[in-house]
């Protein structure tokens, strides 16, 4: 029988155990969909393929906090609801403006969450812990890696699209898949940045959002190949 691995600083042998020493961070959405923007959740709970994958991997599974639900208004996201369908409406023609202040806000917020989560990679190094990846998701304005939102964009699509059109396939078809571009998200800049001032460096991965919504399996590990957060400045 194996004789397992120990806690970092006890002398050999002593309280060892089977932890396998790595662990992955992870979207909170793959884990909760219910945190997952309206019209966006494809399950009832978890993206079961993904995490079976890491499971199957060995990997410990850590869920980041999303940061959607803690700067724009909890679950449903109620700051961010207020432009919808607003064509015609006081807030219209201020859509601009809002925006820029609601993005302040918003890397303001993130700048908290990230110096939070640079903090437990650094707990788990301490502990002799490997982290050996942050799952993000494709075409998110927060958590892409690869690929954002172009937020503008996406805002005049839900903003000029009344209450009544505004349906699951729009949502998805124009509002974010047709708005995405290549970058980050504004949470993923952030988390860059505080990984870099702790020296610390961590592979990224990208969820494919629009495969998830098609029905399809992908191997989030894999493909594409990991691009490298901290000690870095920008996308690239």
């Amino acid at each position: 029988m194996s004789r397992g691995r120990g806690q970092a600083g006890l002398p050999p042998g002593l309280l060892c155990d089977e932890r396998g020493r790595r662990v992955v961070l992870v979207s909170h959405c793959l884990l909760n969909q219910n945190t997952r923007y309206a019209g966006g959740a494809t399950r009832s709970g978890a993206v079961a393929e993904v995490i079976e994958e890491l499971i199957a991997a060995g990997l410990g599974i850590h869920q980041l906090p999303c940061p959607e639900r803690l700067a724009w208004g909890g679950v449903l996201k109620r700051h961010s609801l207020r432009m919808y369908h607003s064509r015609g409406g006081p807030l219209y023609p201020l859509r601009g403006g809002l925006l820029r202040a609601f993005l302040w806000w918003t890397r303001l917020i993130y700048r908290r969450v990230a110096r939070r989560v640079a903090a437990d990679v650094a707990d788990y190094h301490r502990a002799g812990i490997e982290v050996v990846g942050i799952v993000g998701i494709g075409a998110s304005p927060s958590c892409g890696v690869r690929t954002t939102l172009d937020m503008r964009a996406s805002l005049d699509v839900v903003a000029g699209c009344p209450a009544t059109a505004l349906t699951r396939d729009v949502m998805n078809q124009r509002a974010v898949l047709g708005c995405r571009r290549d970058g980050e998200g504004l949470f993923i800049t952030a988390l860059d940045r505080q990984l870099g001032r702790r020296g610390l460096s961590v592979p990224a991965f990208e969820h494919d959002l629009a495969a998830e919504l098609r029905g399809e399996r992908h191997t989030v590990l894999v493909t594409p190949a990991p691009r490298m957060l901290g000690n870095s400045t920008g996308f690239r």
